[in-house]
């Protein structure tokens, strides 16, 4: 299994990956239907969620897929014909937006930006020299050293495939650098398989190439398209590490907390992190737990004054204020108003007046506090 994550938000067991490796490792391996089932039960799948557009898998569930194609297979080099299976039109929108760019450099700023989108699980990074320009590749979520020659294997081959569906038939690569070992009929084998020179024990794995292509006009060039296809990405990849972001995860814990909010210690726990460590974390997004928790505090106020009928003591209570007292001041600090000025402001004085939590104006019986927050964040929504 992988290592923890630091540089990116994504935990090694969040489902956000794609069918389309697995997919192309079935092509290529041809397994009947009961070595099929056996491979992708080692990850917790089920031949039916291969053809499902809404299945995920995690990295872990990739690790301990792949490696049992591996090793049903035989072939410790898998990783390299799968990658010859996935050209543009494997990644959906992403694919598009690379085909339409101006230039390779653009296509592979594409690459770059939204390489979480194609299932990539090395960072891409381009240098460039005079006569030849590096694209180099660096792990970000902590793969497992037994798993490393797959994965490079796997991402270099990607990245040629894409590189070729780009450029045409006419392109050829300088030469490949593997930051990893090898025995030296694997290493033949490797070369083989590409059709071209690799390096070895190298400080960087990297795809070299001539600097000539990397400004060259591509040949399915399209700016309105390509823009439409960037601006789906973006929005793609919003709602992605949205949802993963360790913050945005805090806070979606806090305003679910019900009738206490969570300590620091609680949201550690379901984070399965140690408070020190969220602490660390969530300072290297520039916030803290306090900070979101006067974000959620502030949300939720607003959410019960303008959607349930609750009293400031009430809502103080839920919120975990010591008196109704610090609870005006802070929401006064927060608007500008007081919590029942604001009540009257934005709802037409409808919750104004002092009700009982148990009972409606009609005498019907109250949602409790969390269901009219939930209410009132899917109308916010």
């Amino acid at each position: 299994m992988m290592g923890p994550i630091d540089t990116t938000p994504i935990t090694c067991d969040d489902k956000i990956f794609s069918m389309a490796e697995v997919l192309a490792a079935v092509n290529v391996t041809g397994f009947d239907e009961h070595q099929l089932t056996e491979c992708l039960a080692a990850g917790g799948l089920a031949p039916c969620d291969l053809h499902n557009p809404r299945s995920r898998l995690s990295l872990n569930q990739h690790a301990l897929i792949h490696a049992a194609f591996n090793r049903s297979s035989g072939n410790s080099l898998l990783g390299l014909e799968v990658g010859k299976r996935l050209h543009l039109t494997s990644y959906g929108i992403v694919g598009f937006a690379l085909l339409s760019s101006a230039t390779l450099r653009e296509a592979l700023d594409v690459a770059a930006q939204f390489g979480l989108l194609m299932n990539f699980k090395l960072g891409l990074h381009i240098h460039d020299d005079e006569d030849s320009t590096h694209l180099e590749l660096s792990d970000q979520y902590g793969l497992s050293s037994d798993q490393e020659g797959f994965w490079y294997y796997l991402e270099i081959s990607k990245l040629i495939t894409l590189l070729q569906d780009i450029l045409g038939l006419g392109f050829k690569c300088q030469g490949i650098d593997l930051a990893i070992d090898a025995t030296p009929q694997e290493q033949a084998r490797v070369c083989s398989s590409l059709g071209m020179e690799v390096r070895f024990n190298c400080d960087r794995t990297a795809i070299r190439i001539d600097s000539h292509w990397l400004d060259s006009k591509l040949a399915q060039a399209n700016s309105i398209t390509h823009a439409s296809c960037r601006a789906t990405c973006q929005a793609q990849l919003r709602d992605l590490i949205q949802k993963y972001d360790l913050s945005y995860q805090v806070q979606n814990l806090l305003l679910g907390s019900g009738q206490c909010i969570a300590s620091l210690s609680d949201i550690a726990d379901r984070l399965h992190l140690s408070p020190r460590t969220l602490r660390r974390r969530l300072d290297a997004l520039g916030t803290s737990y306090n900070a979101l928790l006067v974000e959620v505090r502030k949300k939720l106020a607003i959410r019960y004054l303008l959607n349930t009928p609750m009293t400031t003591e009430a809502i103080s209570e839920q919120l975990n204020y010591s008196d109704a007292a610090n609870f005006r001041h802070a929401f006064k600090r927060w608007t500008g108003r007081s919590p029942r000025e604001y009540r009257v402001l934005n709802n037409g004085g409808k919750y104004a007046s002092r009700l009982s939590r148990g009972k409606s104006a009609s005498g019907q019986p109250l949602y409790p506090p969390a269901v009219w927050a939930e209410r009132g964040m899917a109308a916010a929504s």
